[in-house]
Formats: C-alpha cells, sequence, structure tokens
C-alpha cells in the first residue's frame, strides 16, 4: 500500500458525490470534555512482571480485554461545556495516581448498535461475486484475490530499516507481497465517477504471462473523526526512542486535525487511563491536547488486551456517531506481558471492532515489536498496519500522510480476474487466491492508495487478441453501506501494447525478496544478488537502486564513485515536483551534507554557499530517493521530478 497524496484537478463536487463523498460539514458535539488523571508516577508494583529489556541497536531507526465500555466518569474526572475559550492547558503534573482497571466484561455485555448510514444518492447495487467458472488450474477461470489482508507497509519499513543498521533480519518478517504495496507503480488518475483505476502492464516470453495491475483508489474530502488514540506507555517503550517517535507522530497529527474531530486518549500498562475523552477540535483548547501528549512517559508493563476493551468501550457507547469516521489508532510494541497475553484471544477484539463499524489501525513502534501480534489484530480488523523506525517515516505517516492512514474510501472490498478460456493463472504473488470467493478474505480500501497485483499465467494455442480479462472489484459505500461494483475490461491485443515497466519492476522486486529471503535463512549472499543488480539496471529506477545499494552493504558489489567537489559562494534553489510526499531534501557535496525539510505546502528547498561542481541530491520519502546535479558557478534554480519511483534532476 502506497500511501500519497494526490490531487485530481478537475474534479468538481458534482463528481466526488457521484462516488458517495460530499465535502465535510461543521456537526455540533455535545459531549463534554471528561480527564482523568494519568501522571504521577505509581509506585512500584512488585506483583507485577517487568517487560524484558528490549535488544539494544543504535538506530535512527526503532522503527496492553474491555474495561466494561466505560470509559466516562472515573477518579478525579471533570467535564467542560463546549467552548472555544477553554483555556486549561497545563500538564496535570500534580494529579492523583491513576486506578487500576476494572476486570474486563465479557464482549457481548458491551455491544451497542452501530448507527445507521444517512440516505445517499441511489447507486449500482450487486449480489455476492458469482463463482462462474471453474478452479484456477483451469483455462478460463474466475479468480478471486487479496493482495494483503492487513494492507501493511510494516514488513517493507522493518527490513528497509534493519538493511540500513545492520541489523539481523528474520525470515519470516520478509513478506514479498507487502512490497508491491510498499514501493510506488505507474497509475492512472481515478475517473471523476469511479472508485478506482487500474493500469496494466505485461511482459510475455513464449506461453508465459506476468501480468500486473496497479489499483490506485480515490481520494475523497475527509469525514469529521471520532478518533481514540490508544497508547502503549509500557516501561518497553523507553527503548530505542520508541516513545519519541511515538509523541512525535501525535503532535505532528495534531498539526493535520480538522474542526469538528472528536479524539479520546487511552494509556495503557499495567492498567489503563484516559487523560481525554471527548476533546472536539474547534472547541476545546489544543495546547491541551499537545501538553497531555507531552506528558506521556513510560512505565510499567503491558496489558494490551485492558487498553483495547477501553477503546472499544468508548467507541461503542457513543449515540451521536452518525456519519463520523469512527476508528481507533493503536500506537504499541506489542510485547504483552500481563493480564491476557494470548494472541489469538486479543486479536478478537478487532473482529468485534469491524462487526460494529470501528476501524482499527495499527502502529507498530521498536526493532522488535511484535509483528504477529498487530499483524492478527489488524487482519481480523480489517484495518492497516505500519512501522515506526526513523524521524522521516514518522514525518512522512503522521504529516503528509495521515488521511490514508485514517480515511477509508471503501469497505469489504474484493478483487477478481475473469480469464479467458485460453489463459490460466499460474501464480500469484499475493496473499490469498481462489475461485471461491469464500476462501479469500475482503479488505477495507484507504484514501489515495494504490496495490500491485502481481500474476503469472499460462496461455495454450488459440489465444487471440481480442480476448478479454476483466478485473472485477466489488465494494461496500464506506458512506452508505451499499453495494458497488466496477469492471475493467483489457484485451489481449491492449495488453501487449501496454507499457512493461510496472511489471519489470514488480518482478525485480520478488527477485529481491527472493534473494533476501534466501539470505536470512542462511546467512550467505549466494549468485543471485549480482543477477538483481543486472535486471534493476535495465529499469534506473530510485528505488531499485536503493534496496539495490542496502542489499550490497551485505554482499558488497561495485558501486558508483563519489562524485567530486569543486569555489564557493552559490545559491541553488531547488523545486520538488513529486507524485509522493517528499519530507526533506539533502545535498551532498564531498564532505559538505545540508539538509532541508520539507512540508506539503513547501516543496523548495534552498541551499546557499556552495561550491561549483558535482553533488548528489537526496530525497527523502518512502526510501531516500538519489539523482546526480551540477552546481554552476552563478546562482541557479533545479526542478527534481519523482515519477513512481524515478527521480531525474535539471537545471
Amino acid at each position: 500500500m502506497r500511501h500519497q497524496l494526490i490531487v485530481f484537478a478537475g474534479i468538481t463536487a458534482l463528481s466526488l458525490a457521484s462516488r458517495g463523498w460530499s465535502a465535510p460539514t461543521p456537526l455540533s458535539v455535545s459531549t463534554p470534555l471528561e480527564q482523568e488523571r494519568c501522571f504521577v508516577p505509581a509506585r512500584p508494583d512488585r506483583s507485577v512482571h517487568m517487560p524484558p529489556q528490549a535488544r539494544s541497536a543504535p538506530s535512527a531507526y526503532a522503527g496492553g480485554g474491555l474495561s466494561g465500555g466505560q470509559g466516562a466518569a472515573a477518579i478525579g474526572s471533570v467535564s467542560s461545556a463546549p467552548s472555544a475559550k477553554h483555556s486549561s492547558s497545563a500538564p496535570m503534573a500534580d494529579a492523583v495516581a491513576e486506578s487500576a482497571s476494572p476486570p474486563p466484561a465479557p464482549m457481548s455485555a458491551m455491544v451497542s448498535q452501530a448507527p445507521s448510514p444517512q440516505e445517499e444518492a441511489p447507486m449500482l447495487a450487486v449480489g455476492p461475486a458469482p463463482n462462474r467458472r471453474g478452479p484456477s488450474v483451469d483455462f478460463g477461470a474466475t479468480v478471486h484475490l487479496s493482495n494483503d489482508d492487513s494492507m501493511s507497509l510494516a514488513s517493507a519499513q522493518r527490513v528497509l530499516a534493519a538493511l540500513e543498521l545492520g541489523y539481523a533480519i528474520p525470515a519470516e518478517h520478509i513478506r514479498p507481497h507487502e512490497l508491491l504495496n510498499y514501493f510506488s507503480f505507474d497509475t492512472s488518475p481515478v475517473g471523476p465517477r469511479d472508485m478506482f483505476s487500474v493500469s496494466p502492464s505485461l511482459i510475455e516470453e513464449g506461453d508465459q504471462m506476468r501480468l500486473a495491475l496497479a489499483v490506485q483508489g480515490a481520494e475523497g474530502a475527509r469525514r469529521p473523526l471520532d478518533l481514540t488514540l490508544l497508547v502503549d506507555r509500557s516501561g518497553s517503550m523507553s527503548s530505542d526512542n520508541r516513545m519519541g517517535y511515538t509523541k512525535r507522530g501525535l503532535q505532528l497529527m495534531v498539526e493535520q486535525l480538522q474542526p469538528g474531530d472528536r479524539l479520546d486518549l487511552v494509556l495503557f500498562d499495567h492498567s489503563v487511563c484516559t487523560p481525554l475523552k471527548n476533546f472536539v477540535v474547534g472547541r476545546d483548547n489544543m495546547e491541551l491536547l499537545k501538553s497531555t501528549i507531552q506528558s506521556i512517559q513510560p512505565k510499567g508493563s503491558t496489558n494490551l488486551d485492558s487498553g483495547l476493551r477501553r477503546a472499544y468501550g468508548i467507541q461503542t457507547e457513543r449515540s451521536d456517531a452518525g456519519d463520523r469516521n469512527r476508528r481507533v489508532m493503536l500506537l504499541t510494541d506489542a510485547l504483552l506481558n500481563t493480564g491476557n497475553v494470548n494472541m489469538d484471544l486479543v486479536s478478537e477484539v478487532g473482529k468485534s471492532f469491524d462487526e460494529h463499524g470501528i476501524r482499527l489501525t495499527g502502529v507498530g513502534v521498536g526493532a522488535d515489536f511484535n509483528d504477529t501480534m498487530l499483524n492478527r489484530l489488524t487482519e481480523k480488523g480489517k484495518g492497516a498496519y505500519v512501522f515506526l523506525g526513523s524521524e522521516a517515516v514518522v514525518d512522512r505517516l503522521f504529516g503528509s500522510g495521515f488521511q490514508s492512514l485514517v480515511e477509508t474510501i471503501a469497505h469489504n472490498v474484493r478483487f477478481s480476474l475473469d480469464l479467458p478460456e485460453h489463459i490460466a493463472m499460474e501464480r500469484f504473488y499475493g496473499e490469498e487466491s481462489s475461485t471461491d470467493p469464500n476462501d479469500v478474505q475482503p479488505i477495507h480500501y484507504y484514501a489515495g492508495t494504490s496495490q500491485l497485483f502481481l500474476q503469472d499465467l499460462m496461455t495454450r494455442k488459440g489465444l487471440a487478441k481480442e480476448d478479454a480479462l476483466v478485473f472485477q472489484i466489488r465494494w461496500e459505500d464506506a458512506r452508505t453501506g451499499e453495494e458497488r461494483m466496477e469492471e475493467h475490461t483489457m484485451t489481449v491485443g491492449e495488453l501487449r501494447t501496454a507499457d512493461a515497466r510496472n511489471a519489470a519492476k514488480a518482478v525485480a522486486l520478488m527477485d529481491w525478496s527472493d534473494r533476501l529471503l534466501d539470505y536470512a535463512m542462511s546467512g550467505e549472499c549466494g549468485d543471485g544478488f549480482a543477477a538483481f543488480h543486472g535486471s534493476k539496471e535495465k529499469l534506473s529506477d530510485g528505488e531499485l537502486d536503493f534496496v539495490g545499494t542496502l542489499l550490497a552493504k551485505r554482499c558488497p558489489v561495485s558501486l558508483p564513485t563519489k562524485l567530486p567537489l569543486a569555489s564557493s559562494g552559490v545559491t541553488l534553489k531547488l523545486t520538488i515536483d513529486s507524485d509522493t510526499p517528499m519530507t526533506a531534501a539533502v545535498l551532498r557535496c564531498e564532505e559538505r551534507e545540508d539538509r532541508q525539510s520539507l512540508s506539503g505546502s513547501d516543496q523548495v528547498a534552498r541551499f546557499t554557499n556552495l561550491s561549483a561542481g558535482s553533488c548528489q541530491v537526496e530525497l527523502r520519502g518512502g526510501v531516500p530517493l538519489r539523482a546526480a546535479i551540477e552546481v554552476p558557478s552563478v546562482d541557479a534554480s533545479a526542478t527534481c521530478r519523482v515519477r513512481s519511483g524515478r527521480i531525474n534532476c535539471t537545471r
């Protein structure tokens, strides 16, 4: 899943409404602000098993069920009437210690009726996806596909961080299909009346086809949020800057909020505490939110189950959710050691979230966070999860990529591919495929994100250029719940004339992940790395260059020579034209390195007092992209253009 914000010029309010979206309107939120006192250090509880020390590695990367559903009345809670002049902004440093969470109540005891969706314009109604043809081993099958049930970025993020910093890479962390979500591919603009676009790419060799389908989701206007932030403050969050990344991300998130958004902040260690509940942006003092976030400090052990139950209770007890975007965002290293520590049982809460229209986003923090726990939880909750392992990743996810973390455009999305009678599917590179739609889990699709579906196809005699493949997408409208469908038809003739770049890049990434898996299991480089470097050179792709460089740290290959330095005083203005958000621009001229931060509204970097000569530009976003640039002997301007992982800088 590639997180990016794309502005479609010319899309009118009418065209957005045709997708089932409309601009958010100010909503009156009457629930009063409630505060629980959470920040006095508790006395050590010798009966609590403290978490083990996390594995330490010097790094810029490092990346606790339900409390009865009653998050309201608690010791020391206060409420405020709605007021734009609310000014209680100081951290509650003099507060009393929080009480322990009440014992978990049965899940069924706190289930409330999900609110009915508002009326929407009629849409195309469709029934369950039919199983029209034979099994996938047959020619002419209908194959149902899921590229990644949890739409996770964590695997790719963790592997890249481990390669960059010299960590060991457990084989189970390498999930090839997640690479196809993380890296950039060429996509098409979404039509004004569509929710998705599909861009095909084909490599054909004899009777074998490698077909790549790049699926791009629409943006849509963001609905008002009901966001419960569930933050792990256990002792293990003090390791490798986990709490630092968490607080940096939450403070950046504050800048992305909109008037009418309602927030809750739930903290868990061996107990649960809610310092803020029903905080409304535009009504309550933002300094209170910021100072409360800044006051969070690690302590105690980890009772994730109780934290999830408190968050579930807060969300389900509300009767005024209406058309609001109900979401829980969990930030944790998921190192369970107190309360219910059975990962299968804890992850069942994710299913309850989904059944009641509460969307779940998981954020893994720390080099050794419990990947299995978050993967299970977000799979059952049909949510996504990501990994915080560097400041650059934090800045991107909680800055320009925030909408893609919190807004779904389509629910229970199902993909299928109808093959003509002379084509059969030999291999699918995603997570699930079957001719039975009931065997493939649907997903929720996030705003502005894309997926790359890669499959190997077999052809036989009789195939004609007029034979058609149909990629079908079925989903439930995120606001009305109505069923919708799109069909994207492509003939064999059209596929043969399509740009093969997406398919070639996807195949290279699968080759890279295979080589990496071999290395993780054997500790030996083998001959495959040289073959990968040979294939990537044909594509001239900045992302492939980057992962190739990371591999070269483990298995050395010939690298480009350092660019020479040339007298000083020159200013270079660098404009970034990128299809993905960039958080920083770095200019390297031999021994000198200058860094400029970028924002969503300002994509211009200025470098001063430079020497004329050859330098290197590095743009930081999903992965660093690098290009050579000549600094002239006089002040100058240059533009770096980034498209689908390719970078080109010119003056």
